[in-house]
């Protein structure tokens, strides 16, 4: 009541300044700072791997090229995470709102060359590669207005991969220290697990928008020549969706540009998270790792600030737990990256689906998968109270599930039977075919099926008509049928190849917050900004970088139909799933085999590290009380480590 009457008195410009104060909640920034996390799972993680086979398509790249766009990300993350998160952890909030408009803007950019650079090429009519005995068709070579990683088109889709690295740099590093720094210890645990799991469900949204956009033609309009999904030259509305998410980055950024570098619950926090660490006579670590945080480094200068990071950095770096921790999650950044480029691409592949529908699907597993093992990593660190150590121990025997689930990749299809490509010419049908003249060449795949083989055109297979109402092409092969569309290879693993995706998906992701919270007790307070960040480092450096680019390359050197135009070469046609399969196969059980034997050593580690340490309390033996000191005393060299005194 008292308040309230001291509110009315205040003078009009105090009252707004004070109802501005109340907009800025923890639980408002927790609001703003999902929204940041919906943009950059949906950008990157949703639209930006979804959309990598139709920009091969649209402007004819290899699938070691097409990989450098999620790599490119990852890469610039790399350098510039460092940097951004020390000088920016000042003011945190300030940091993820500039980082929010950079997305915005690389989201821009990254849609742009739908606009300038957009190929003029699409499907001939169905009727138009039909055996020709007349020599009528028009064999003259038309080169691609786009083509290859040299293009312009290329230069600015890579451009707009950078702003949008250079956007998301903050989002787990800034972002989620705040949010440790606002939320007392009991409960910031299922705060990480709601964050996170928002972060693994907002690609599905991504996925769905992604399938719905590639649905419909680049242009929004009614597609040239009746040309539908399921053509290999379609190309859908690709960049909508950067245009979307680029937006909510703008609107979420100009909002957390607002809030103060400190909220009034910041202190109250710090108070709890060291009585909650002496109370807790066993979590040794997050007793001797609780230091006060240095209030005015707001108005610290630049040489200040790098004087203060190297010695962070140097202390980091020597902690082996921590080590030894971020060089086992590597392994799982490595496999989730590499699979999250290439699994729609896969399903595409394996399945003879369209790129939208394999959106649909690739979203529709692996999301909810991703989710459900985030939330309940967070359930169950809040339920049984777990401290940084057990996190460690839980990571261990969780990888072993991993491995296990993976060999569930072993389920692959058939690949397509082509005709003259990975199976010898059909004698009777290519004693036809050679009578038609200028059958195309590489230079275009419209497959049509002929009893349970593919053939690369209507005029491969010596098709002399074609029935518009029925779509089907008749007098093949000397009086043969054909199909539109390449063979159904009677695959019906489908369903199985769905559920252990599922499963791998849910063990990988349920080490996520025993990561985050072992890496989070593993390090001192003043240290923990910093050890995210290194994380993040090594996360892209040796994982989110490298392994899109090391699949591409064996998804490359898989294909078994290049697609030519004039000479040179364009985007695969078809792969040898196989091949792919093996290869997917053999970079993931190899990274996840070698993280889980990291985990156990990490594990191992911290626990011979706690029993060399000890807490004595001192001065009187009350309890916590205001006064009492904590003295951690190193077993081996009876030294005093550290006297701190409970606030």
């Amino acid at each position: 009541y008292n308040e309230y009457k001291s509110y009315l008195r205040m003078d009009p410009q105090a009252k707004i300044g004070k109802q501005k104060m109340r907009m800025f909640t923890p639980t408002f920034y927790f609001i703003l700072w999902c929204g940041s996390i919906i943009s950059q799972s949906m950008l990157v993680s949703g639209f930006l791997n979804v959309v990598l086979s139709t920009l091969q398509v649209e402007y004819q790249l290899s699938s070691a090229e097409a990989a450098m766009f999620p790599s490119g990300y990852d890469i610039t993350v790399a350098v510039t995470v460092l940097l951004v998160s020390h000088f920016g952890s000042s003011h945190k909030p300030r940091t993820l709102g500039i980082g929010m408009l950079f997305m915005a803007f690389g989201s821009c950019l990254f849609a742009l060359p739908n606009f300038i650079y957009s190929n003029t090429q699409e499907a001939a009519l169905k009727d138009y590669y039909l055996c020709d005995t007349n020599n009528t068709r028009d064999t003259s070579c038309v080169k691609p207005v786009v083509s290859g990683g040299g293009s312009g088109a290329y230069v600015m889709l890579m451009m707009g991969t950078i702003f949008i690295g250079l956007g998301a740099t903050p989002v787990y590093t800034a972002g989620t220290t705040f949010c440790d720094e606002v939320f007392p210890p009991n409960k910031v645990s299922v705060y990480f697990g709601i964050s996170y799991g928002i972060g693994a469900a907002a690609p599905a949204l991504g996925f769905i928008l992604a399938g719905l956009f590639l649905g419909k033609h680049k242009t929004l309009g009614d597609p040239p020549n009746d040309i539908d999904p399921e053509n290999p030259n379609w190309v859908g509305a690709w960049w909508l969706g950067f245009l979307i998410t680029g937006t909510s980055a703008l609107i979420v950024g100009s909002l957390l540009l607002l809030f103060p570098a400190q909220l009034p619950e910041c202190e109250e926090v710090k108070k709890k998270k060291r009585e909650l660490s002496i109370q807790t006579m066993g979590n040794v670590e997050e007793a001797q790792n609780t230091t006060p945080v240095d209030q005015n480094r707001e108005e610290m200068g630049f040489v200040d600030l790098l004087r203060e990071m190297l010695p962070l950095l140097k202390s980091v770096l020597t902690n082996p737990v921590l080590v030894l921790i971020v060089l086992a999650s590597i392994t799982d950044s490595f496999v989730v990256s590499a699979f999250a480029a290439f699994l729609p691409k896969i399903v595409e592949s394996q399945f003879g689906l369209s790129s939208s529908m394999a959106a649909f699907i690739t979203g529709g597993v692996t999301v909810p998968g991703a989710a459900g093992g985030i939330i309940l990593s967070g359930i169950i660190v809040r339920w049984r109270k777990l401290s940084g150590l057990q996190c460690a121990k839980y990571q261990a025997f969780i990888g072993l599930l991993c491995i296990i689930a993976q060999l569930g990749l072993f389920i692959h299809c058939p690949s397509n039977q082509i005709d003259g490509i990975n199976i010898p010419h059909n004698k009777t049908c290519n004693d036809i075919a050679d009578k038609c003249l200028n059958c195309p060449g590489k230079e275009v795949y419209n497959p049509v099926c002929v009893g349970t083989t593919t053939y690369p055109s209507a005029c491969h297979a010596g098709c002399m008509e074609f029935n518009q109402e029925s779509d089907v092409y008749s007098n093949c092969c000397g009086g043969l049928e054909a199909t539109l569309g390449a063979c159904d290879n009677g695959c019906n693993l489908l369903i199985p190849f769905v559920v252990m995706i599922f499963m791998i998906m849910l063990f990988t992701f349920l080490n996520n917050i025993f990561f985050l919270t072992a890496n989070l007790r593993c390090v001192n307070d003043n240290e923990r900004v910093m050890a995210i960040s290194i994380q993040s480092v090594a996360f892209r450096i040796f994982g989110s970088y490298p392994s899109p680019i090391i699949l591409g390359y064996f998804f490359d050197k898989a294909c078994i139909l290049w697609k030519e135009d004039c000479g040179e070469r364009g985007a695969c046609q078809e792969y040898d799933n196989t091949k792919v399969m093996t290869a997917s196969v053999c970079l993931a059980m190899i990274a996840k085999i070698i993280g889980t034997i990291l985990y156990f050593i990490g594990w191992r580690v911290w626990e011979k590290r706690d029993a060399n340490k000890t807490v004595v309390v001192y001065s009187d033996n009350l309890g916590p009380e205001e006064g009492k000191q904590v003295k951690i005393v190193d077993h081996e060299s009876e030294h005093q480590l550290r006297t701190d005194p409970v606030i």
